[in-house]
């Protein structure tokens, strides 16, 4: 049976309860899987700066996959890792979309450049800090791109998608639901890059099998984290995509500290050892 090594967990909506803490059990198990030597790790859409303090909720160092696999940071690391979105593939869409420059978001070494005079408060999802890009710079070069965020209504990303993929083909590009009803956004990744790379390059350098790495999530981005795991949890509050790619679904929420009860029914039924 496999040996349970490597923990990668989702944030928002999976590890996290909608009040944004980690529930006592939930903590409690995972102070004791780490004590014997289980490796910890958080995949997020999230930015760095925005997934540090959650650290301390557990009170134990952990690992770092942010922005979607782009930005990778083990324990003890001082300066991450960083994937970047191809130059030329940024200068283009600034380019195509210079009249409309309000719906783009930069993530470059985990700050989030804007073009407009107050950011969306959708934007925060991932993340608070806040870089403007001065008017003249507008269209500045940059080398260092975590990720792409376009924003806007569902028919013009739509649009501006199948623009970006005539002129850009090959280009790695997902549309996703905003939390707005009737909005999207466009999210441009490095080439390669999701949060299911990210888990396998930090398995990597930790030699860490995939047979014993476990994730858990529920959103459209852990599809990819889903991919590349041993073994894929979904809570019950899942959106249906993972759910159809999970290797288990809980019956519990993450509001339920369903994380709990599928790691002690996956030891207490002998499918994975400590």
């Amino acid at each position: 049976m496999p040996k349970l090594k490597l923990l990668a967990f989702d944030l928002d909506g999976t590890l996290l309860k909608e009040d944004k803490t980690i529930g006592q059990e939930t903590r409690k198990m995972l102070n004791t899987l780490q004590q014997a030597g289980v490796q910890i790790a958080f995949v997020t859409g999230r930015m760095y700066h925005f997934t540090a303090p959650i650290q301390d909720l557990l009170g134990f160092p952990v690992h770092f996959v942010c922005t979607d696999g782009a930005y990778l940071r083990p324990i003890g690391w001082t300066e991450p890792r960083l994937a970047t979105v191809a130059p030329a593939v940024t200068k283009t869409v600034l380019s195509m979309l210079q009249d409309e420059l309000h719906r783009v978001y930069l993530i470059s070494n985990d700050r989030i450049h804007y073009f407009t005079d107050e950011p969306a408060p959708e934007i925060y999802s991932w993340g608070f800090a806040f870089q403007p890009v001065p008017e003249p710079d507008r269209l500045s070069h940059f080398q260092q791109v975590e990720q792409i965020i376009i924003g806007g209504e569902e028919a013009k990303i739509r649009g501006i998608n199948k623009a970006l993929n005539m002129m850009l083909p090959g280009t790695y590009m997902e549309i996703h639901p905003s939390l707005i009803a009737g909005y999207n956004h466009l999210l441009i990744r490095p080439q390669g890059v999701d949060k299911g790379s990210g888990l396998k390059h930090l398995a990597g350098l930790l030699n860490v099998e995939p047979a014993e790495t476990v994730a858990f999530g529920d959103w459209l981005n852990d599809l990819a984290l889903f991919r590349d795991a041993g073994l894929a949890i979904a809570p019950a509050n899942a959106v249906p995509e993972v759910k159809a790619k999970a290797s288990i679904i809980s019956p519990f929420s993450n509001e339920q500290d369903f994380i709990v009860f599928e790691l002690e029914r996956l030891l207490k039924e002998g499918k994975m050892v400590v």
